[in-house]
């Protein structure tokens, strides 16, 4: 008996796991009903638009940004620096002990390789937020830092403070949706769950 296989497809539904059916001592595959599910689709993301008119922090305000940011550029040069010592003390060990008479056991040389990957991947997430603080610096040179790219609208100093690289108010980043009133308030998503 031949079995009959359907190749309907229906778009926006997820279909259902074929059944088997027992026909007069044969067996035959049979497609179940697809049952309707639609598939959501996402919503049209924001486009930036252009800081209003106007709207920038004050020279003694970016002033202190500037401290913040010089700062943290301090740090992660610091840590930088201790990242590339240390990827150097591994390499070195590792040359040192291939000359040795006796190599290293097979899982210590599997702990280094993985402590050498981790240490490159700091270095890389360290050589981004160096980039990002130059931009920021650069921002800073343009009058223009502290503006939401998504709103057009001021970050609130204490996000600029703790983060100095972002670029998207808080408002922004918690609800994907710009302040009703222009004003960036950092609350969270559920105000109540605080309480």
């Amino acid at each position: 008996m031949a079995t009959k296989k359907s190749t309907k497809k229906s778009s926006g539904t997820v279909p259902a796991a074929p059944v088997v059916e027992k026909a007069a001592g044969a067996a035959s595959v049979k497609e179940a009903p697809a049952p309707k599910v639609t598939l959501k689709t996402a919503a049209k993301p924001q486009l930036p638009i252009a800081p209003k008119p106007g709207v920038r922090y004050s020279d003694k305000d970016l002033t202190s940004f500037r401290t913040v940011i010089e700062k943290s550029k301090e740090d992660a040069m610091e840590e930088l620096r201790m990242l590339r010592e240390r990827l150097e003390d591994l390499t070195n060990s590792e040359s040192a002990e291939e000359s040795a008479i006796y190599s290293m056991h097979m899982a210590e040389q599997g702990s280094e390789a993985i402590e050498k990957e981790k240490t490159y991947a700091q270095i890389q997430r360290i050589q981004d937020y160096i980039r990002k603080l130059d931009e920021a610096m650069q921002r800073i040179q343009d009058k223009s830092y502290g503006i939401c790219r998504m709103c057009g609208i001021l970050i609130a100093k204490e996000r600029l403070m703790a983060v100095p690289i972002t670029t998207l108010s808080a408002s922004y980043k918690i609800h994907q949706r710009c302040p009703e009133d222009g004003v960036d308030r950092i609350v969270a998503k559920n105000a109540d769950a605080l309480k």
